[in-house]
């Protein structure tokens, strides 16, 4: 609605306090560790490729970090610009999601994270997950770029792991534009990520050497108005991936996802479909 948008935004003008830490990012930071995240401690990012990267540096990752090949390229770009290595992990073919079987023959003494991706929204192994992290002593961050409101046996999928990072971009089903959020375990890592997300400055001191990942008060109205549409977009998109199901599980050769009986909420961030070229007649690319 243009109209509940403009009264919106123009709180924000009238209020004089366009960014760094504005009413509305408080009010969308609040509303969404209450909604969404189950009370978890929540910072609002201005984009999600920020949020791994600065969540790296949070954490105090150093050296190797194992990671997945199939995911959008932001994930290995941060750790290569937090200074440290990727290792790649192969995949398991049928949740695209690394493959956790091969994880621990990749540990080194040089290891100290496993980065994560739940691809298309589909969850990782994450009890398998936990089960290698700790045995190993080592941390698991999740890139949950496609997972918004995904819920594993009844909890929010951010419960997993040490830190989550969301994705906000306009292409999602929730977004604020451009933007993200960084749910962690603890207030003490959210305030460590406030400062350094804000130049390393915590209130007139300069506390450790920082970068500009803030996102202002105008995307946070944005994500605000997002909030009370979400629900009606959900419906529409589950409406549409029922059909999907129905329509295409008839064809030969279409390979669609496979249900996951932990999944108790799906995110409804993509459908995506592969395609056996000697069944169906016709390669992934022809149909692309």
């Amino acid at each position: 609605d243009l109209n509940v948008l403009h009264e919106q935004l123009q709180e924000v003008w009238d209020s004089g306090w366009l960014t760094n830490n504005g009413y509305k990012h408080q009010e969308l930071e609040i509303r969404l560790s209450k909604e969404i995240f189950n009370g978890l401690p929540i910072s609002l990012v201005s984009n999600a490729t920020l949020g791994l990267l600065m969540v790296l540096k949070t954490l105090n990752i150093k050296g190797e970090v194992i990671t997945t090949p199939f995911t959008f390229p932001a994930t290995a770009h941060a750790i290569t610009w937090a200074g440290l290595t990727p290792i790649f992990c192969d995949i398991d073919t049928d949740s695209m999601n690394i493959d956790v079987d091969q994880i621990e023959s990749l540990i080194t003494e040089k290891t100290s994270a496993i980065l994560a991706v739940h691809v298309f929204g589909r969850p990782c192994q994450v009890e398998k997950i936990d089960k290698i992290v700790r045995k190993y002593n080592l941390k698991v961050i999740y890139d949950s770029a496609h997972a918004f409101e995904l819920e594993v046996n009844n909890k929010s999928i951010a419960n997993y792991g040490d830190a989550s990072v969301f994705s906000f971009h306009a292409t999602k089903l929730f977004h604020t534009v451009e933007g993200g959020a960084v749910v962690f375990k603890t207030e003490e890592e959210k305030e460590r990520f406030d400062i350094l997300k804000n130049f390393g400055i915590k209130g007139d001191e300069v506390l450790s050497c920082g970068i500009n990942a803030k996102l202002n008060d105008l995307q946070a109205s944005v994500g605000l108005l997002m909030l009370e549409a979400k629900q009606q977009e959900r419906i529409s998109r589950k409406s549409l991936s029922d059909t999907y199901l129905k329509e295409l599980g008839k064809i030969p050769g279409i390979i669609l996802p496979k249900s996951d009986e932990i999944i108790t909420r799906e995110s409804l961030q993509y459908f995506v479909i592969r395609i056996d070229r000697d069944k169906f007649g016709r390669t992934r690319d022809d149909v692309f």
